[in-house]
């Protein structure tokens, strides 16, 4: 257990050095947020209204954690260093933990400003806003999921291009600026089936303060967010057998 924590005293310190992890992590959020806001108050639309694009934005922002994992992992991989590390008595699912538990202080801190951003602009200060960033947390853990498993699959110059795509899944496809009902049909059905819109719904449902609709989204997304860590340990297990 020490040495996990060290590890991940380690990552988190790497995560921090990237000037990348403050851009894409907060000042694009907040920015997004902003810039909508803006649009709400000058044309007005529903899904802009800040009670409801607050949520939407911080669960899209969790998608950069994603990113931010994959990198660091595929990083350590186009080095010497897990190569060093791996000399360790530490178990793969250590490993993975390592790399995941730095992940998810950043997630929080995300939701956070994008709350904080919110207030400014006209979202009504509400003891619920606390239960939509607790909610939230289990959507970190789950991008930071996809991330693991891809930092363990790609490599260092693959790693962006493939979270970009992530990304861009998240936003299209968890209903941020629009409702999959509007499309309806086999997109409606695709994006129910895919974590992301139930990362934005749980939000969503938080904050307005009704945690018994929010319980069906979570329990998908942490049924996502097992496999994903499954997947990841396994195929780590199977790169350090190989080396």
């Amino acid at each position: 257990m020490k040495r996990m924590i060290a590890f991940a005293g380690r990552n988190g310190k790497e995560l921090l050095r990237d000037p990348v992890t403050l851009i894409f992590g907060v000042a694009l959020p907040v920015a997004l947020l902003a810039i909508m806001s803006l649009i709400q108050s000058n044309a007005p639309v529903e899904v802009f209204a800040i009670r409801s694009l607050a949520p939407g934005i911080a669960a899209f922002s969790l998608a950069f954690v994603s990113m931010f994992a994959a990198m660091l992992i595929a990083k350590d991989k186009s080095t010497s260093f897990l190569l060093r590390v791996f000399a360790s008595p530490m178990l793969p699912w250590e490993y993975i933990l390592g790399y995941a538990l730095p992940m998810l202080p950043i997630g929080a801190a995300q939701c956070v400003v994008c709350f904080l951003t919110a207030l400014c602009f006209g979202l009504p200060f509400d003891w619920n806003i606390f239960g939509a960033v607790a909610v939230l947390l289990p959507s970190a853990v789950l991008y930071t999921a996809f991330g693991l498993l891809f930092g363990v699959l790609l490599n260092d110059k693959q790693a962006a291009p493939v979270n970009s795509i992530l990304v861009q899944c998240a936003a299209l496809l968890g209903g941020t600026w629009f409702a999959p009902s509007l499309v309806g049909g086999a997109f409606e059905t695709i994006c129910n089936l895919l974590p992301f819109v139930h990362a934005t719904e749980s939000a969503r449902a938080a904050l307005a303060g009704d945690y018994a609709a929010a319980l069906p989204h979570l329990a998908w997304i942490a049924g996502w967010a097992v496999l994903l860590f499954v997947a990841a340990v396994l195929l780590f297990k199977k790169k350090m057998q190989e080396n």
